[in-house]
C-alpha cells in the first residue's frame, strides 16, 4: 500500500482552472490533472487514495506554493485566498497544511519521511 506524505497545488495565481495538484509517496509523484477547484481538488486526492488502495499519512499536509513572481503584484491577494482555501479544507479534513517556496526554507522534500 502507498502512503501519500502530501499534495502540492499547482495553482498559480495568474492562471485560470484548471491546475494540477502532485501527491507525493516516498519515491513516487503521482498527478492528478485539470483540477477545477480546491473542493474537487481533494474530492480527487481522496478518490485517489480509495482506487489505488493508498493511504494518506498521520501527518498528510496540504502544500501551496508561495510564488514569488506573485509578490507585489495584482495577483499577491489572489495568492493568499488561495491558500486559505486550501487551508480551510486541510483544517477540515484534520490535515496539516504548509507552503513551500518564497523563503519558507521548505521543499516538497520537507514533508516526505527522513
Amino acid at each position: 500500500m502507498e502512503t501519500i506524505y502530501y499534495a502540492i497545488f499547482f495553482a498559480h495565481p495568474s492562471t485560470e482552472p484548471p491546475f494540477a495538484v502532485e501527491l507525493g509517496a516516498a519515491n513516487k509523484i503521482f498527478t492528478l490533472s485539470d483540477c477545477l477547484h480546491i473542493p474537487d481538488s481533494i474530492e480527487r486526492i481522496k478518490a485517489f487514495c480509495k482506487t489505488n488502495e493508498a493511504q494518506l499519512d498521520a501527518n498528510f499536509t496540504l502544500l501551496y506554493p508561495i510564488y514569488m513572481d506573485a509578490m507585489d503584484s495584482d495577483y499577491e491577494g489572489t495568492m493568499h485566498h488561495i491558500a486559505w482555501l486550501i487551508k480551510e479544507a486541510a483544517d477540515k479534513n484534520a490535515w496539516k497544511f504548509n507552503r513551500t517556496g518564497g523563503f519558507t526554507g521548505n521543499s516538497v522534500a520537507t514533508f516526505l519521511p527522513k
